[in-house]
């Protein structure tokens, strides 16, 4: 889920008894969902908070911070379908993300965050993936030690976190040029680049991607490791100009937030076209 500073409420398009109006105490379901929750991401063994308020507000507590922050948005929930529907308003988009949650036996919250974006269908059920909070307060305000951010300085932070993504795939795309340029072939890891760029930073997991016999050309990807950032895909390859073999590079960057990098693009039959981002993904103009 794109999760992103401030916010602004937008109705809901899933139908409840009151489609236009907030979420209110008298409601059980709200009532029981109020409170703070927290589940234990195993894949980056990052904790998330979540805080619920009966007026339809959420506050989510963000990781990788060395100042404790919340980002405040705005939700609505449908107790009729099983699951049960819930949508969460995110600043910069129009459309709210639309997921499933349910409340297990033993008093957990299951809630579906994986693959669920702006614009993106509503799961109509959980996947393995689907994430588990605990509630560990009933308490509905933020504490007084986190500092509710400006969403101009969140869009800012995820712009910054980015550019780093863009600059080390454009980092190897040279480096891969030097490298033809002495050895006529492409480098297989990062390491024989010999650029002291690591694998995998706090934003982004870098690598190179086999193409087995392809030797004409090779992809390397940044894998974003946080739901509100793009990923990137870049590509090194060979061409021929008036006899002279030359070596070309190009990047694509997803439409939006994902956590999967574009898939290989197409190269151009003639040099006076350019490479073609698969859908999904556009070329970045140098």
């Amino acid at each position: 889920m794109k999760l992103e500073p401030t916010v602004l409420a937008q109705p809901s398009t899933a139908p409840t008894p009151t489609p236009s109006q907030p979420a209110k105490q008298t409601n059980p379901i709200i009532q029981k969902l109020s409170g703070q929750w927290q589940t234990q991401e195993s894949s980056s063994l990052q904790r998330l908070t979540f805080i619920f308020t009966p007026e339809g507000k959420l506050f989510i507590l963000l990781p990788n911070s060395n100042t404790p922050v919340a980002a405040e948005v705005k939700y609505r929930i449908n107790p009729t379908p099983q699951p049960m529907h819930l949508d969460v308003t995110i600043p910069s988009n129009q459309q709210p993300v639309l997921t499933i949650f349910e409340f297990t036996a033993d008093g957990q919250m299951r809630l579906q965050l994986d693959e669920t974006n702006p614009g993106k269908p509503r799961p109509t059920a959980f996947s393995p993936k689907a994430s588990l909070f605990k509630k560990v307060s009933n308490a509905t305000t933020l504490p007084d030690n986190i500092q509710l951010i400006d969403p101009k300085a969140g869009n800012q932070a995820t712009n910054q976190s980015e550019v780093e993504g863009k600059q080390i795939i454009g980092t190897i795309n040279r480096g891969q040029q030097a490298y033809y340029l002495e050895y006529q072939k492409f480098s297989t890891t990062i390491e024989q680049l010999g650029l002291n760029i690591k694998p995998e930073t706090e934003n982004y997991r870098y690598r190179i991607v086999s193409q087995d016999k392809q030797t004409q050309s090779v992809i390397s990807t940044a894998v974003a490791k946080k739901p509100e950032l793009r990923s990137y895909t870049g590509i090194t390859f060979v061409r021929k100009t008036k006899g002279e073999t030359l070596t070309s590079t190009a990047i694509c960057e997803t439409d939006k937030p994902s956590t999967k990098p574009p898939l290989p693009p197409t190269l151009p039959s003639n040099n006076f076209q350019q490479v073609k981002c698969p859908v999904g993904s556009h070329l970045l103009v140098r």
